[in-house]
């Protein structure tokens, strides 16, 4: 049909030249016309329900009534048929234009959509752990009070031993002239011998109570604050990652969205014709948007073990704290006697929870405000587990026809170097004239393998369910060539893949 474009600077074609292959093209056109089969050139997206029927980015290059008029011009050979090249091309290009605004406007409302959510999910997960860490950073503060604490009675018990060693009751009444003197007093003296060996065998214990609170100290309570210090500190160093990987990963997608935005606006603003396939630009932003929900995802899923290994620790700590001080206590009875409120100490210790106590310490209620958890169940409309491990950015979008889709098949495409190696195949032809395939189905976040321009290419058929496309690639120098093998599992399907690409083929000034 452009060759028919071409032969008339005012748009006009005589019909005298029926054996013209472009001309047979077009009765082929007109006849279906007749017979009602095709009301207007329009080429609709694919359903995904239904691949038989047509997709549009290029509607009504011809409108119907011009066809009718054009039909009856064609069944007398003396009129000629009047097509105005200007304004078709000018109606098919406004209307590509309007699929690409309509396909910006959504990728923009889904990019405004998306960073909203993944901020807040964000915005969550970093509150989260600052209060995390606020509590184990309380817990090492009493761990730290409590080693302190032991090291100062070491000290105590030091003095004390020091003060049992030197006192002496047995120098009681003996005479001195130079060398010690009996007692004058026997049975005092037998009960002072019985006082110092008492104070003798309390030396004994306290020095037994100096090595216990020194081992207990430095083999327990601080080989714990080391392995707990450790570990907190690995999971810090996890989230410092996290958060430096997802920054680099938001860099990346601004990138992508500013080329797809200018390509936009050099298109509607500029009037520039494109250069790079807009659907292409559209699933690059995709794609990297898509890497940041998942990381995001995998982030919350980081921050829910992070939470329970915490608690472990937690739990860990107070059970170790709890039955240090039983310990102490009995010491202390030890060296020196029981007290009376020693059964009540002992009896509280025993009481201590220890499970219950990390569990409410660390519970969703007590790490959360109220204000987080009625977002979460009331915007989010879902629990706080999976909303942190089962994060997503929902796209309104997705189960629309894609506006800057003209037409999709399914197939297989050819892989093999050595015989034929068949590997399933989505199929998109783009507004801007690209065939794009994919590895299985393609979605909107998904990337297409190989990117071929139509313009110039060939279709050869192999066999009843075979079709050899021939693509022209641009280069700098000079183009190259290559050749798609393409198998299909009915030959309707072939059929219609070559109608397609033959018809927008002919049409390609529509297309950018």
């Amino acid at each position: 049909m452009s060759d028919q474009f071409d032969q008339s600077q005012e748009g006009i074609v005589q019909n005298e030249v029926p054996e013209n292959r472009d001309q047979e093209l077009f009765d082929q056109v007109a006849s279906r016309q007749n017979n009602e089969k095709k009301q207007n050139f329009q080429i609709e997206e694919e359903d995904e329900q239904d691949q038989n029927q047509p997709v549009g980015a290029i509607q009504e290059v011809v409108k119907p009534e011009e066809i009718k008029k054009n039909v009856s011009q064609i069944s007398s050979p003396l009129q000629p048929i009047m097509i105005n090249k200007a304004e078709t091309k000018r109606i098919v290009h406004q209307a590509a234009l309007e699929r690409k605004t309509e396909a910006f406007e959504q990728t923009k409302s889904f990019e405004l959509h998306r960073s909203s959510q993944i901020f807040q999910h964000r915005q969550l997960v970093d509150s989260v752990w600052a209060r995390l860490q606020k509590v184990v950073a309380s817990s090492d503060e009493s761990m730290k009070f409590l080693v302190s604490f032991m090291k100062q009675r070491v000290e105590q018990e030091e003095q004390q031993l020091k003060y049992s060693q030197n006192a002496q009751l047995s120098k009681l009444f003996k005479d001195f002239d130079g060398k010690i003197m009996q007692c004058n007093y026997p049975e005092f003296s037998k009960a002072v011998r019985t006082i110092d060996s008492a104070m003798e065998r309390q030396t004994d214990q306290i020095k037994i109570f100096i090595v216990w609170i020194q081992n207990q100290t430095r083999e327990r309570l601080e080989q714990e604050m080391s392995n707990f210090t450790n570990q907190n500190r690995d999971l810090i160093n996890s989230y410092n990652r996290f958060k430096k990987t997802l920054t680099d990963l938001d860099k990346e997608v601004t990138k992508y969205f500013n080329k797809y935005d200018k390509m936009y606006q050099n298109m509607t603003i500029k009037g520039k014709k494109p250069q790079k396939d807009f659907l292409r630009a559209e699933l690059k932003y995709k794609q990297a948007a898509s890497r940041v929900v998942i990381y995001q995802r995998e982030f919350g899923t980081w921050l829910l073990n992070s939470w329970n290994e915490i608690k472990l620790l937690e739990v860990q700590r107070l059970d170790l704290v709890t039955h240090t001080l039983m310990e102490f206590q009995n010491q202390i009875m030890n060296v020196y006697g029981k007290i009376p409120q020693n059964d009540s100490i002992i009896a509280a210790l025993n009481g201590v929870k220890v499970q219950q106590e990390v569990q409410t310490l660390y519970s969703h209620d007590f790490v959360l405000t109220k204000q987080e958890l009625e977002f979460i169940q009331t915007e989010q409309q879902q629990e706080l587990v999976k909303y942190f491990q089962s994060f997503q950015v929902i796209d309104k979008y997705a189960e629309l026809s894609h506006p800057l889709i003209l037409k999709q098949f399914s197939a297989q495409r050819d892989v093999g170097t050595i015989g034929k190696t068949w590997i399933e195949t989505g199929i998109i032809i783009t507004v801007d004239h690209y065939f794009l395939t994919f590895d299985g189905k393609p979605t909107r976040f998904s990337r297409p393998e190989n990117k071929y321009p139509l313009d110039g290419m060939k279709m050869t058929t192999r066999s009843p369910l075979e079709l050899e496309i021939q693509f022209i690639i641009p280069g700098l120098v000079m183009d190259s060539k290559k050749k798609l093998l393409i198998q299909f599992k009915k030959s309707d399907e072939l059929e219609e893949m070559m109608y397609f690409l033959d018809t927008v083929g002919q049409n390609k000034f529509a297309l950018n």
